[in-house]
């Protein structure tokens, strides 16, 4: 097993287990925003580690060197860690998982997330993601599910998705929890894709606000109001400058979506998850819709860039 192991806890308060994934799972960043934000609202202490030797393809996800205060270099590896948050203000704890997708041995690494949860007590699991999809970036964030019991949703009123076809290390994990009788909830939100190379906080809060519904748990999501306001302001503003982005949007709100992409299905995006991304040199319409909002967006630091 890859698993180190830092601390140990003290009065367990039935820990409620929650991962993201960065990469293909996590459209937008939206779903690692939402653990991120978990581990640093509620000061998460790092627990433990899997280690990434049995899991990467470092010619694929190659570890990066940063220079310490003396000098001395120091490599910094694909990671996956996990946060304990024991704060007066949940009603049960938090154990936070945080990485990236693994390359290799998604079986074996399913069963260190196992062994983790099981470690740490934990007697339910929420897995969750983001997806590429036609919605609207002015449309309330639409949120999937799946579960290895339809009750363990019913909290939060989310659908339940019957999706068939490809998965991330997030499906893997899921099925394990199935096969091994731990509850698990695998909760998805829908990111616009035109849209989706920015961080989007309006998804982040969607995926926040369903965890605390199926977690019996208060976390305050005041502080993204703000973020949205700014975020859908910013937008607009590019897409009133640009009459090609607005057709784009236009045609995106009547349906008109067309029904072969090559290598996106947006069938599949609608139903629970993206197909594959697109082929090289590809681009599906959209795409370069989506680089000129990003372009417009980061030319100037808070904004788009004044007339």
């Amino acid at each position: 097993m890859g698993v180190t192991f830092f601390h140990e806890v003290e009065d367990a308060n039935d820990p409620l287990f929650v991962m993201a994934f960065s990469g293909w799972n996590d459209a937008a960043e939206s779903a690692t925003a939402a653990a991120r934000y978990l581990i640093q609202h509620f000061q998460g202490k790092r627990v433990a580690q899997i280690q990434p030797d049995d899991f990467f393809q470092f010619a694929d996800q190659r570890p990066t060197v940063k220079l310490s205060e003396t000098g001395e270099r120091q490599i910094s590896w694909p990671l996956n860690e996990f946060f304990y948050c024991q704060t007066p203000g949940l009603a049960r704890d938090l154990l936070v998982g945080i990485g990236t997708e693994p390359h290799l041995k998604w079986k074996h690494f399913s069963r260190d997330v196992l062994a983790i949860g099981s470690h740490y007590d934990a007697r339910m699991i929420v897995t969750m993601g983001a997806l590429l999809a036609g919605d609207l970036h002015t449309q309330p964030s639409h949120l999937m599910a799946i579960a290895t019991d339809p009750l363990l949703v019913k909290p939060s009123g989310v659908e339940i998705t019957r999706y068939e076809g490809p998965t991330g290390i997030v499906g893997v994990i899921h099925t394990l929890m199935q096969d091994e009788g731990f509850p698990a909830v695998s909760l998805w939100v829908n990111v616009p894709h035109y849209i989706a190379s920015l961080s989007n906080p309006k998804a982040t809060r969607a995926l926040l606000d369903k965890l605390s519904n199926l977690g019996g748990i208060e976390i305050s999501l005041e502080d993204f109001d703000i973020a949205i306001d700014t975020f859908d302001g910013q937008v607009e503003q590019i897409i009133a400058r640009d009459p090609r982005i607005a057709k784009y949007v236009e045609d995106v709100q009547k349906g008109q979506i067309p029904d072969d992409i090559p290598g996106l299905d947006f069938q599949d995006a609608f139903d629970g998850e993206l197909e594959e991304e697109a082929e090289e040199g590809k681009l599906p319409p959209g795409a370069e819709v989506a680089d000129e909002i990003e372009r417009l967006l980061r030319r100037k630091p808070g904004g788009p860039e004044s007339d």
